[in-house]
């Protein structure tokens, strides 16, 4: 997705609050004048203020960080997968079909094949497709039987290979599980369950084909803003992005502090080798209240078809009897070269493995930061 791409969404708010319809396209031109936002600069630095104690406040003041986008040799889209908030769930999905990573696209349907077919057959219906762009409606949302599900209606402006355009008036259904209510592994992210397309002529109008999308799947419930969640640890956060090493660690701590440990597991790649067994690595967060935590500069490289990093951070854990301690470490990660994944389900990027030192609470820890993965 471009900058122009990333602009349209931070103006998302605005635009719902004047029940209009806005655009986002991976290579769409906005109509609205903004200010372009790159991927690179479009989150805050990492770290959340705590209530003061006896340690120094000084010692623990981050360095601007930035997401770090998974660089792979493919067309330069950013690299997109996001479940964050129902919209960015319907962006990660044509962010993948763009990109060609029709595996990861099929992996967005919570049943793919009873919903799609073969993984082989979804994957044809796109070999023609250059690329999609959105114009996204009002959304709306409701619960039922501990799900919170979601109504998008969304207009998708495909353009083919040979350069035809084709404008189809669609409606998604997105329900997500309450985090929570997970006790076992795995947890199940927020997914498509349902959808449906027209085509319409583009003689109608944007919001004349929006308004009937969804005639099928009525939703009079709260509306819900198009917009992606901060990338923030805080538990009054929902975090579930994989974007990159940066996003898939951030989305680790956000699980930690709101107790969602069942999540937290997920963002492991094998999490029986590493960190282990479930009861025991959610037994070892009986004591923890609050996780914040400043990052450094995430290292990548290529290797055997798969991309690996390093993520430095520093945490400070304070516990539930209101003690603190910090720590100073390295998470490994990894990605299997998504146009390069062929068998259901899609592997998205894990973590493999962690090392971290338990450091003083008055260490200034952006000097330690550049020699933590080491």
């Amino acid at each position: 997705m471009n900058t122009r791409t990333l602009a349209i969404l931070l103006v998302a708010l605005a635009l719902i609050a004047c029940n209009e319809t806005f655009t986002i396209g991976m290579e769409h031109t906005p109509r609205e004048t903004v200010t372009p936002v790159s991927m690179a600069t479009s989150h805050p630095a990492i770290a959340t203020s705590m209530s003061a104690t006896a340690t120094s406040a000084a010692a623990f003041t981050p360095i601007p960080t930035t997401p770090t986008t998974v660089v792979l040799p493919i067309p330069a889209e950013n690299y997109i997968d996001d479940r964050s908030t129902p919209s960015q769930v319907v962006v990660s999905y044509y962010n993948a079909l763009n990109r060609g990573e029709y595996l990861r696209a099929y992996n967005y349907w919570i049943n793919p094949s009873g919903t799609q077919g073969s993984f082989s057959k979804f994957a044809s219906g796109y070999k023609d497709t250059s690329r999609v762009d959105l114009v996204f409606g009002s959304i709306t949302s409701g619960t039922s039987a501990g799900l919170i599900y979601y109504t998008i209606p969304v207009l998708l402006k495909a353009t083919a290979i040979n350069g035809v355009r084709a404008n189809w008036a669609a409606c998604y259904v997105i329900h997500q599980a309450r985090p929570e209510n997970f006790s076992l592994p795995p947890f199940n992210p927020m997914g498509i369950i349902w959808g449906s397309a027209q085509a319409y002529d583009a003689s109608v109008g944007d919001a004349s084909a929006l308004s009937t999308a969804c005639s099928v799947y009525p939703n009079n419930g709260p509306a819900v803003a198009v917009s992606r969640n901060p990338l923030n640890v805080d538990k009054t956060n929902f975090l579930d992005d994989r974007s990159g090493p940066l996003e898939t660690v951030t989305s680790l701590l956000n699980a930690l502090n709101r107790k969602e440990y069942v999540r937290a597991y997920g963002y492991y790649q094998n999490p029986s080798v590493y960190p282990g067994s479930y009861y025991p690595y959610a037994a070892g967060y009986a004591n923890t209240a609050t996780i914040i935590a400043v990052f450094g500069t995430a290292q990548s490289e290529v290797a055997s078809g798969s991309m690996h990093y390093k993520q430095p951070l520093a945490m400070r854990v304070q516990k539930t009897d209101a003690s603190i301690q910090t720590f100073v470490g390295c998470y490994t990660l990894q990605l299997a070269q998504p146009t390069a994944q062929y068998t259901p389900p899609f592997q998205p990027i894990g973590i493999t493995a962690g090392n971290f030192n338990l450091v003083g609470n008055n260490v200034d820890v952006n000097t330690l930061l550049p020699t933590a993965c080491r």
